[in-house]
């Protein structure tokens, strides 16, 4: 039992590892054109990675929250977009 235990929360924390700074494919799930503005819509509203991390942190949905504190998940899905750094 105990050894199941261990291998079920090895598992999540894999799996939660591996979802973390997943970019672009975490936000695709909700920003579908349907619950919230798709990637054309993203890519006319933001013009840069840091337009973008501000615009999600100043968005009070709460389903936002735990996105909000993801820096990195909003930088990495904000270049996937192909959006680019102010200072280059």
């Amino acid at each position: 039992m105990k050894r199941t235990i261990v291998a079920a929360s090895l598992a999540i924390g894999f799996f939660l590892a591996g979802s973390a700074h997943a970019g672009w494919s975490v936000c695709s799930g909700c920003h579908n054109g349907a619950m919230a503005i798709n990637k054309d819509g993203m890519l006319a509203k933001y013009t840069s990675v840091e337009a973008l991390i501000k615009g999600a942190q100043a968005v009070e949905n709460p389903m936002m929250v735990k996105i909000k504190q993801d820096v990195e998940g909003l930088k990495a899905a904000a270049l996937e977009l192909g959006l680019k750094p102010e200072k280059q």
